[in-house]
């Protein structure tokens, strides 16, 4: 038996043991805009893109200043735009990062354009895009030492691989945006050195570069003596992550580990390639963390069910293999099985030189053969094909679950937290309406998917960890059953908003955007960039004001079209400025038709939380891809703000209404009484 480690999870390691080191000499980037070049650049590398390096300069004439003009506007108008187009309101605030990325883009295209002009032989030779690049491949090594008590299997995701003009080696290619760490950069190369010259001394000639923008480009090579030096440090500390090492040593990794591993780096400009890449054996494997995972698992579902048998997991396990095997698609187990509230997820790896996108395509047999109620949902995560099967045993999620991991009560600046769901390991994720990435959210979700539920407990999240100096409520409700809990909350704005009932909608968003533009006059008295800025200066609670609509397409259905308009661009203006005046939307449908989510609506509302809808088509238009549609209702959701993942949401039954009926209760005896005074 075998345990599994990702570089990721090494990494992570050596930054803990290393601790606050200086990070490099470019400006700070977002996780957003990072996100972002990493996909332009593997969009240009991938064969299968039609935006693709070959395809832009293929009929063009063999000029390289050419070349580098039009694949820099190619790149612009067909991938960077219209994803700067779509996260808009969440870079708002960002315009000298924004600029940043646009300077390190320009670089990265005009440099792979000098590389394939030299691949084509200066535009002379017709190739093939992917016999020379590729993008985001798993790579795996097994790794044994004497003393070890179990071999480890690392695996990991190169950016890109790059094989060199001329010879038959390859180049791996991490890509970097802003400030990185040298010396985490330098433990990265050495685990890449390892894997790809299978740790075999005989290539230790080879060498690793990193390439990095800030927003210029950087090739820093790793040469070969420096990684080899690193090399016993680093064996070292993998041991110990693994848990492999006797029990005499077994101890987490010592403070100075960083240090052996990461000596001082000297950059050069030059690209070097390593050898070739090497594949592990046919071997299951299992991770230490993700048995350390297993037990807070347990402890956390203590008086629950504990979830599928053994024997279960093993059987669905084999069959799954056999089915894949029967069409052609051979995989093994690469991790043990993990089990969530609403599905166990597998994570197979597939051998024999077979492409993920094969295994990917292989749910429609999966579907039929395992007799599952859906198409599985599967991914690629970690180095791994993640394929996810409705648990037997499934569990729900009561909102006083959530209590305990309520963020505490701040009675200056509020709570902006959303809890979005519960995800694989038992941990809570959030969306942070006062960060940058995800000020606006979008919900959706078919009738029985959990749509209203989610919107409940979020208001529900957000009262119990607010006062009404902190926070108003603006509650839009056309079906006038989905916020009763909150008709009589002293954090409503106003009484909630029914639509038809003689309150004009268009009129009370153009009071908030009034709203909003006072506020801006505030900050600018201030000189404060936000309201968060301007509460800490200042001292004095201003309250977040959050807009809460349920089914958004029934609002603008039972509307005028000049009310629809009139509501569509009060929207626009909101969710291009509220963010910093402390004003946010979430709005939520049972209806993700075009004509409701638009791209506008899209671009306002870069948080995405996709239940259960009725097809991938509906799936498409809210997240731009498909996996909605195979979610298992009841709260089972996908969460897209930087990358996508699946999540278990909380449920507010109404035994469970009085929590915040206490709530509302003891607020109202607080709030002074006006005449009072």
């Amino acid at each position: 038996m075998s345990i599994s480690l990702t570089v990721s999870e090494v990494r992570q390691a050596l930054q803990q043991a290393a601790g606050r080191q200086p990070t490099g000499d470019g400006a700070p980037s977002t996780a957003l805009l990072g996100t972002m070049f990493h996909r332009v650049i593997s969009d240009l590398l991938r064969e299968d893109s039609g935006n693709n390096l070959e395809s832009t300069v293929r009929d063009l004439e063999p000029d390289l200043a050419e070349w580098q003009r039009v694949l820099v506007e190619h790149t612009y108008d067909h991938l960077l735009g219209p994803l700067l187009t779509n996260q808009s309101g969440a870079l708002r605030d960002y315009g000298t990062q924004v600029m940043d990325l646009w300077t390190a883009v320009q670089d990265a295209v005009r440099w792979l354009a000098e590389v394939w002009w030299q691949i084509t032989d200066k535009g002379t030779r017709v190739v093939n895009q992917s016999e020379w690049f590729r993008v985001e491949r798993p790579v795996v090594l097994d790794l044994h030492q004497p003393h070890w008590t179990e071999p480890v299997v690392l695996l990991g995701q190169t950016d890109a691989v790059l094989r060199i003009p001329g010879e038959d080696r390859w180049c791996v290619l991490e890509w970097k945006l802003g400030q990185t760490s040298p010396l985490l950069d330098h433990g990265q190369a050495c685990l890449y050195h390892l894997m790809l010259t299978g740790n075999n001394p005989s290539r230790n000639s080879s060498a690793l570069a990193v390439v990095s923008f800030h927003p210029q480009r950087h090739e820093s090579l790793f040469s070969s003596p420096e990684i080899v030096a690193a090399q016993s440090a680093l064996m070292d500390l993998i041991g110990r992550i693994a848990g492999v090492l006797p029990p005499a040593t077994g101890v987490l990794p010592p403070a100075n580990a960083a240090a052996a591993v990461a000596p001082v780096v000297s950059a050069k400009a030059v690209v070097s390639p390593p050898a070739s890449v090497v594949t592990a054996g046919n071997k299951k494997v299992g991770t230490t963390l993700d048995r350390a995972a297993h037990s807070d698992r347990a402890a956390a579902t203590s008086g629950k069910d504990s979830g599928p048998s053994e024997e279960w997991l093993r059987e669905m396990r084999d069959r799954m293999l056999r089915v894949l095997r029967k069409f052609g698609v051979p995989c093994r187990e690469s991790k043990p099985p993990v089990t969530g509230p609403a599905f166990v997820r597998f994570s197979l790896f597939p051998e024999g030189g077979i492409r993920q996108k094969k295994v990917l395509n292989g749910a429609p047999e999966l579907h039929l053969h395992l007799g599952l109620p859906a198409e599985p949902v599967m991914t690629v995560v970690d180095g791994s094909i993640a394929i996810d099967l409705p648990n037997p045993n499934r569990e729900s999620v009561a909102f006083s679950e959530l209590l305990s991991h309520l963020p505490t009560v701040d009675d200056l600046f509020g709570c902006s937290k959303v809890p979005v769901g519960l995800d694989l390991n038992r941990h809570w994720v959030w969306c942070d309406l006062a960060g940058s990435e995800s000020p606006h959210m979008l919900v959706i979700g078919t009738p029985g998917s959990g749509k209203s539920q989610w919107l409940r407990s979020a208001v529900a999240s957000l009262m119990k960890t607010n006062t009404p100096a902190t926070l108003q409520l603006l509650l839009i409700d056309p079906k006038q059953n989905a916020f009763t809990f909150a008709s009589n909350s002293p954090f409503l704005r106003q009484p909630i908003v029914v639509p038809g009932s003689g309150q004009d909608v268009s009129e009370i968003l153009e009071e908030l955007t009034v709203e909003m533009d006072g506020r801006y006059t505030m900050l600018a008295e201030t000189q404060s960039q936000s309201l968060t800025d301007h509460i800490r200066k200042t001292r004095d609670s201003v309250p977040r004001i959050i807009c809460v609509c349920d089914e958004y397409a029934d609002l603008l259905e039972a509307c005028e079209k000049s009310e629809r308009q009139a509501i569509e661009k009060q929207l626009r203006r909101i969710s291009a400025k509220g963010r910093a005046a402390g004003i946010h939307l979430i709005l939520a449908t049972q209806q993700p038709r075009a004509t409701v989510v638009t791209p506008a609506i899209r671009a306002m509302l870069p948080a995405k939380v996709a239940l259960r809808v009725s097809d991938a088509r509906e799936s498409r238009i809210a997240l731009e891809e498909s996996g909605a549609e195979r979610l298992l209702g009841n709260g089972d959701l996908l969460f897209k703000s930087i990358g996508t993942k699946r999540l278990q949401a909380a449920w507010l039954p109404e035994e469970e209404e009085h929590l915040l009926s206490e709530t509302q209760a003891a607020i109202r005896n607080l709030r002074r009484d006006p005449a009072a005074e």
